[in-house]
């Protein structure tokens, strides 16, 4: 019978006898000096970077952990190891495809058929990388304005395009491209705060980047304005 009492008593025995426990204590300590290096970071760079390696040194610690188990009665390590492996396929793969549902799922088509000019951005953004792919612009009907990214798409709301100056709906796309460009990062962080169980607050600081890319590329105006827009 599950017992909660048992198998914290089976973590303690493995541990102590595993020799890992000075190895699982520092790796804990620095994963906390880590996160309070993440509190007290004032720029978003050093703030993602000290949020994803606390999650690495957490992730590490768990592994230790994992490997010292030798009882038999050990439930919780099973279920966790199947909560990890299922969610990771899920969050890093999952969002290669999904925005092809999306496109059905929104009847979206691409902004080529109504405007030119925003497709043309974004291909000219993918220029400017080392290893550029395609990214389509799509629009789709709803009064509601929106913007999101997903896979290889832009996704662009009626009420969106409707209320926007050019230089502010630009300012929108550079915001989105450069998530698209970084999709890799978003999983990876939203995974490592999954398995570790820490808040994912480092979505912030890549919208304050996507942000920071856009007020570059366009005008820090143009963000400052579509934000009030968009509410």
């Amino acid at each position: 019978m599950f017992s909660i009492q048992d198998e914290i008593g089976c973590y303690m025995a493995c541990i102590s006898g595993s020799g890992l426990l000075p190895i699982i204590s520092a790796s804990v300590l620095l994963a906390l000096l880590l996160f309070g290096s993440y509190l007290g970071a004032k720029g978003p760079k050093v703030r993602i970077y000290s949020f994803t390696a606390a999650q690495l040194c957490m992730l590490i610690s768990i592994g230790m952990v994992v490997s010292s188990m030798h009882c038999s009665r050990m439930l919780s390590i099973e279920i966790y190891t199947a909560y990890a492996i299922i969610s990771t396929v899920l969050i890093l793969f999952l969002p290669r495809i999904y925005y092809i549902v999306l496109i059905r799922r929104y009847g979206a088509r691409p902004i080529a058929e109504i405007m030119e000019w925003p497709q043309a951005f974004v291909d000219s953004l993918g220029k400017m990388e080392k290893s550029p792919g395609t990214r389509e612009v799509y629009y789709y009907d709803s009064a509601v304005p929106r913007a999101f990214a997903s896979g290889k798409a832009i996704f662009l709301s009626m009420g969106l395009l409707e209320i926007m100056e050019k230089n502010e709906l630009k300012a929108i796309l550079a915001h989105e491209a450069w998530h698209l460009r970084h999709n890799t990062r978003t999983p990876l962080l939203r995974q490592l705060s999954m398995i570790t169980f820490t808040g994912n607050r480092s979505e912030n600081e890549l919208e304050i980047m996507a942000d920071i890319f856009a007020a570059e590329l366009v005008s820090k105006n143009a963000v400052e304005s579509a934000r009030i827009k968009l509410g």
